[in-house]
């Protein structure tokens, strides 16, 4: 077996609700149904009012995860808002690519938040964010505001 030609120091570039660890390595998901049209590619969803719907902003419902990009979503671009009823696959766990538009940088193991009304990701390590719930996920590689960052659960 030949050595290894090539190293990389950072993960590749990708887009927001993207799986970044190769062939789903490490990765779970669950098939959900969007409750309302608020939901978007590379965002946060909370548990609907039942199984298997979920929903985006507000404070109620167990914060499931995030909506990825895969073959039920052809011809959707990162970021698009999906309309009520759309058939979404949600990581629960895993190594995802999220866009960092919370107004600040997003570093390494800062703790992801979820913005209550919006469902915007916002990352911090203070211990606290003003109208946002603390998920279960961590920034793995950071990004400038307005740049992709690198989450794992």
């Amino acid at each position: 077996m030949p050595f290894q030609q090539e190293v990389r120091a950072t993960l590749g570039v990708s887009a927001p609700g993207e799986i970044v660890e190769a062939a789903g390595t490490y990765y779970q998901a669950k098939q959900m149904v969007t409750e309302d049209d608020q939901c978007y590619i590379g965002g946060f969803v909370r548990a609907g009012t039942s199984e298997p719907l979920c929903k985006s902003g507000g404070n109620a419902g167990e914060i499931v995860g995030v909506i990825v990009r895969d073959k039920y979503l052809t011809g959707c671009e990162p970021g698009q808002k999906l309309p009520k009823g759309t058939k979404v696959t949600v990581a629960i766990f895993g190594v995802l690519a999220v866009a960092n538009t919370g107004g600040a940088e997003a570093k390494f193991l800062d703790d992801v938040w979820v913005d209550d009304t919006t469902g915007a990701i916002k990352f911090d390590s203070t211990g606290s964010v003003s109208g946002a719930a603390k998920t279960h996920w961590k920034v793995k590689q950071g990004a400038p505001d307005g740049g992709i960052a690198f989450i794992s659960r």
